[in-house]
C-alpha cells in the first residue's frame, strides 16, 4: 500500500486563485502515492489516516511549491564567475569569459538553490545545445536533476541564426579583414544539419524522459535567433508530439524589437503568428518590448509569458508589462533566469520582486496594485501552465501532484510581532525569504527536512565546484573569449541607434523629465 503523509500548518494555502477563500486555518494536506488525496483542517483529516506520517508542527505556513518557469541551469551566476551583467547585447560577449562547469555540478547547484527556497518545479531552458557535446550535457543534466528529486521541465535550445549578431551576414561586412575570417564559423554553417541534430536530440530526450513527472519541451532559443524554416519544423514537431509546449525568448531588448520590424516589416509577434506560433501551448520568455496590439493577440490566443523581474534589472532590459498582459488574458508566470536580486536563486525573494515591481503600473489612486494572491498565482499555478504541467501542480487540490512546502513563520510573524488579523498570504509575500522554507515535498517525497537537503551532498558539491573553478579557463576557451571581446565594439556600432523610437510610449510610467 502506498505511503500516506500528512503535512500540517498553522495555515494552508490550497489555491492562490481562490484568494482568502483558499486559506484554511489549521489546514493540512494528505498525500498518497505522490498525489494529493485530501485537503482540509488537520483535525478532520488526521483521524482518516491513522498510520500516516505527520510532517509539520502546526506553527508553519503550508502552501504549494513555487515554480520557476524559466531558468538556464548554470548553477553559478555570472557574478560568481567574475563577469558583470550588462545589456544583453554586451553580456553575450562578456559571458564568454565565464567558466563552463560540468552539467553534473551545474544541475546539482541549480536544484539545491531552488529546493532550499521552496521551488519544487524548475524549467531548465537550454541554450546552444548543438552538437554531440550539447547532447551529452543535456542527458547528464536531466539525470542529475532527477536524482535530486526536483520536478523538471527541460527544453534543449538552439539558434540557427544570430549566433554573433542580428543580421549576421550583413554585420560581418563591417568587420576588419582578420576578424571577418575569424567570425565565419559563427555565421556560415549548415543550418539543416544543425536543425536535424536538434530534432534528433529532442526526440531522444522526449522518448527517454518525458512522462508523468518530467516534461521535455521544445525551445528555439530566441524568436530573433531562428529562421522561418526552423520555426515551422518546431511547430510541426510540437503537433506530432500532441501539442508539446514551445518556449522561446521574445523581445528581451529594444534592439530585438527593432530587428523584428526591420527584418519582417511587422511586429515580431505578428510574424510568429504567421508561423502558427502564437498559441496556448507557446510560452515566451521576457516579452518586455511587446506592443499593445501584440499583447491583445497574445491574450486572445492564451499564450504564456514568463517574467523575470530581477533578471530584467540585472540585464538593463526594462520591465515586462505584466499588468497589461494579465488584463488581456495572457498566462503570466515567474522565472528566476539565474539572476535573482540577491544573486542566490531565492524563489521567495523573486516572488516578492514580482509583487513589488508591478505595483508601478499606475499612479491612479483608485487602481489596485498586484495583490499578494495574484503574485503567488503567478509563481505557482501559472508557472505550472507555462512549464507544461498545467492543472497538475501549483495548487494543493485532490488529484494534483503532492508538491508542497512548509515555511517557518518565526521571522514573518514573531520578529517581534505582526497583527494577528493581517492576511497570512500577504505576510508571507511581504516578509518571508527562502531561508524560512523548512520542509520541501515533491510528489510526496521529502527532499528538504528541517532546512536540510536530503538528496544533495552540499559540502561535497561545494568542494567540487570550488576545485573546478580554481583551475581557470583553458587556453582555447580564453582565446575564443578574447576573439569575441574584439568583435564586441563592432556589434555595439552595428546596433547603434536601433533602439531609437522603440521606447517612446512605455506601459509603466515611473517618472518624467518635465
Amino acid at each position: 500500500m502506498a505511503e500516506t503523509i500528512i503535512m500540517r500548518g498553522a495555515y494552508a494555502i490550497t489555491n492562490p486563485r481562490l484568494g482568502n477563500a483558499g486559506v484554511i486555518p489549521g489546514g493540512a494536506v494528505a498525500i498518497t502515492g505522490g498525489s494529493v488525496v485530501e485537503t482540509g483542517p488537520f483535525v478532520a483529516i488526521a483521524p482518516k489516516y491513522q498510520n500516516a506520517r505527520v510532517i509539520g508542527d502546526s506553527t508553519q505556513l503550508l502552501l504549494p511549491g513555487l515554480v520557476d518557469a524559466h531558468s538556464h541551469g548554470r548553477g553559478l551566476s555570472p557574478i560568481q564567475k567574475g563577469v558583470h551583467n550588462d545589456f544583453l547585447e554586451n553580456a553575450l560577449f562578456d559571458w564568454a569569459y565565464m567558466p563552463i562547469l560540468p552539467p553534473e555540478l551545474t544541475a546539482s547547484l541549480c536544484a539545491l538553490r531552488h529546493l532550499r527556497s521552496g521551488c519544487t518545479l524548475l524549467h531548465h531552458n537550454g541554450f546552444d545545445d548543438d552538437g554531440p557535446e550539447g547532447a551529452r550535457r543535456a542527458h547528464a543534466a536531466i539525470k542529475t536533476y532527477l536524482s535530486t528529486g526536483i520536478r523538471l521541465a527541460f527544453s534543449p535550445g538552439v539558434r540557427d541564426e544570430s549566433k554573433l549578431a542580428m543580421g549576421d551576414e550583413e554585420f560581418t561586412d563591417t568587420l576588419s579583414v582578420d576578424l571577418k575570417e575569424a567570425a565565419r564559423p559563427f555565421v556560415y554553417f549548415d543550418k539543416e544539419v544543425l536543425a536535424d541534430e536538434y530534432f534528433r536530440l529532442f526526440d531522444e530526450l522526449y522518448d527517454t524522459y518525458n512522462g508523468a513527472d518530467t516534461r521535455i519541451l521544445l525551445a528555439p532559443c530566441w524568436a530573433h535567433g531562428a529562421s522561418e524554416a526552423f520555426l515551422r519544423r518546431v511547430r510541426a514537431k510540437s503537433e506530432a508530439r500532441g501539442g508539446v509546449t514551445i518556449h522561446m525568448h521574445l523581445l528581451q531588448s529594444p534592439v530585438q524589437k527593432a530587428y523584428g520590424l526591420r527584418r519582417h516589416g511587422k511586429p515580431t509577434v505578428f510574424w510568429l503568428d504567421d508561423l502558427g506560433l502564437v498559441e496556448s501551448n507557446v510560452a515566451y520568455g521576457h516579452a518586455i518590448h511587446v506592443t499593445q496590439p501584440e499583447i491583445e493577440l497574445m491574450g486572445r490566443r492564451r499564450v504564456s509569458v514568463t517574467s523575470h523581474p530581477s533578471c530584467n534589472f540585472h540585464m538593463r532590459n526594462g520591465i515586462t508589462p505584466v499588468m497589461p498582459l494579465r488584463a488581456a488574458g495572457v498566462n503570466v508566470a515567474m522565472g528566476l533566469d539565474d539572476k535573482t536580486i540577491n544573486d542566490d536563486e531565492d524563489a521567495v525573494m523573486e516572488l516578492r520582486m514580482m509583487h513589488k515591481v508591478h505595483r508601478l503600473h499606475s499612479f491612479e489612486l483608485t487602481t489596485p496594485p498586484l495583490s499578494a494572491y495574484e503574485a503567488l498565482e503567478i509563481a505557482t499555478v501559472n508557472g505550472a501552465q507555462a512549464a507544461g504541467f498545467g492543472g497538475e501542480v501549483g495548487a494543493l487540490l485532490p488529484g494534483m501532484k503532492g508538491d508542497a512546502i512548509l515555511v517557518d513563520l518565526d521571522r514573518v510573524t514573531r520578529d517581534p510581532w505582526i497583527d494577528p488579523q493581517f492576511d497570512i498570504t500577504e505576510a508571507f509575500v511581504e516578509r518571508a525569504m527562502g531561508v524560512d522554507v523548512a520542509t520541501v515535498v515533491v510528489g510526496g517525497r521529502v527532499v528538504v527536512e528541517d532546512h536540510r537537503p536530503l538528496t544533495i551532498d552540499v559540502d561535497g558539491l561545494y568542494r567540487e565546484v570550488r576545485a573546478f573553478c580554481a583551475r581557470g579557463l583553458t587556453p582555447e576557451h580564453r582565446a575564443r573569449a578574447d576573439l569575441l571581446a574584439r568583435i564586441k565594439p563592432y556589434v555595439q556600432a552595428w546596433y547603434g541607434t536601433w533602439h531609437e523610437t522603440m521606447l517612446d510610449r512605455p506601459f509603466y510610467r515611473v517618472n518624467s523629465r518635465v
